[in-house]
């Protein structure tokens, strides 16, 4: 089992404690059922393992946490001045590097760079309520901005893999929280949501020649794979 990023919450020192118990908690479950897993480091967990990526399928699927696609990792966040100059002076002090690795080691650094401003008292609003949702979207530029990383994320992927990994067929992705499926080009971008509400979520099974996807359902807390979303053959 591959989980691509923001797996738990680590970016804020204050809450960094809590976030490698839950990790710790995650990895200790999936040995239990006997599953080998993969973490991968996203915006909001960068330091949980060295691991960015994974080239899968020989080379046909490229897997990243998706925060690599926007100059600042994200641009609709609190911290986006911060994390877009961080960003700047990583990419600039690599020497401002072609190649994907040294890429994603500068936006890994770009996300550590705010671990010592500590989470905004929105940041655990609920957003089930009407009053936990207005927080989450204040100030108001940020559901606008959100909205468009979202339109923009699809052409940013598959861009992306075709200047990293030209002979990739498929990207799989995760960060903007929007669930999906796009044939962009030559590329196929999926992106795998979230367990936020809304957001939609899927899950990725390789199978040899193909991904299959699909969504993932719940009912009374707990989730399960449910009907196929769609096929991929590679």
């Amino acid at each position: 089992m591959v989980f691509n990023g923001d797996t738990v919450e680590t970016r804020f020192l204050k809450e960094r404690e809590q976030g490698v118990a839950d990790f710790h908690q995650v990895k200790a479950f999936c040995e239990e059922k006997g599953v080998e897993a993969d973490f991968l480091t996203g915006n909001h967990d960068p330091l949980v393992t060295g691991l960015h990526h994974l080239d899968l399928a020989g080379g046909a699927v490229l897997v990243t946490h998706g925060d690599i696609l926007f100059h600042g990792l994200s641009p609709w966040s609190r911290e986006a001045d911060t994390l877009r100059n961080a960003h700047t002076s990583a990419l600039e002090a690599a020497g401002n590097p072609t190649l994907l690795e040294p890429c994603l080691a500068a936006a890994r650094r770009a996300a550590i760079s705010i671990e010592k401003l500590g989470p905004s008292p929105h940041h655990h609003a609920r957003v089930r309520s009407l009053a936990g949702f207005v927080r989450q979207i204040w100030p108001l530029w940020r559901p606008l901005k959100m909205v468009e990383c979202w339109l923009r994320a699809p052409s940013l992927a598959a861009a992306f893999v075709a200047r990293y990994r030209p002979e990739a067929k498929c990207i799989l992705i995760g960060h903007t929280h929007r669930a999906g499926v796009w044939k962009i080009g030559k590329q196929v971008v999926i992106n795998t949501g979230s367990f936020l509400p809304y957001s939609g979520m899927l899950a990725v099974d390789l199978m040899p020649g193909q991904l299959l996807v699909r969504k993932i359902g719940s009912e009374r807390g707990l989730f399960r794979l449910a009907r196929d979303v769609a096929r991929v053959e590679l």
